[in-house]
């Protein structure tokens, strides 16, 4: 496995993405986004989220 880990979690969304912890939060919580809950903690799968940003490329994504 190489350094970066197969989840994302809400700092690590909020660095890739170069977004605020609100908007961060926002999206983990939004149905449309391929995020999971375990316990407290929201996390993406890297390669899932990849694909949602190209699913979004060139469109608005409203929260």
């Amino acid at each position: 496995m190489t350094d970066e880990s197969l989840m994302i979690d809400v700092k690590g969304l909020q660095t890739t993405l170069g977004v605020g912890r609100d908007v961060a939060y926002s999206l983990m919580r939004s149905r449309a986004f391929p995020s999971i809950k375990i316990g407290n903690h929201y996390l993406v799968n890297r390669e899932a989220l990849m694909q949602w940003l190209k699913k979004y490329e060139g469109k608005e994504f409203v929260l």
